[in-house]
């Protein structure tokens, strides 16, 4: 969907960038989205309340309310996941490879 999003505006996707954490991006306001996100699936409490505010000067309490949330519910997802060791689809190994990760043996699907 990311890459669906970028190409059709005719950017360039580099799915690095996600696992990095660092690179050019398209979306305006990248700072303070990355910040706010990291406070929150990190629970840095020392940094959340800047990262929020420069959240809520760029985006209105609104935007940094979805940002948040978010956030929030993808690391949610992701410790649920990996708490009942949910298994990775094999058609996910490109993307995977792409990003410069792979799959752990054990949660491979095409291995269960």
């Amino acid at each position: 969907m990311l890459r669906a999003s970028v190409e059709h505006h005719d950017g360039t996707f580099d799915p690095t960038v996600i696992v990095v954490g660092v690179g050019p991006s398209a979306v305006e306001g990248t700072d303070e989205i990355l910040a706010l996100t990291d406070a929150v699936v990190m629970r840095d409490n020392a940094e959340y309340p800047d990262a929020r505010v420069r959240a809520e000067i760029r985006f209105g309490r609104d935007g940094a309310d979805r940002i948040a949330m978010v956030a929030a519910n993808f690391q949610m997802m992701n410790r649920l996941l990996d708490a009942i060791g949910a298994p990775v689809s094999a058609r996910l190994s490109d993307l995977a490879a792409e990003m410069g990760l792979s799959i752990p043996e054990h949660l491979r699907e095409d291995r269960r």
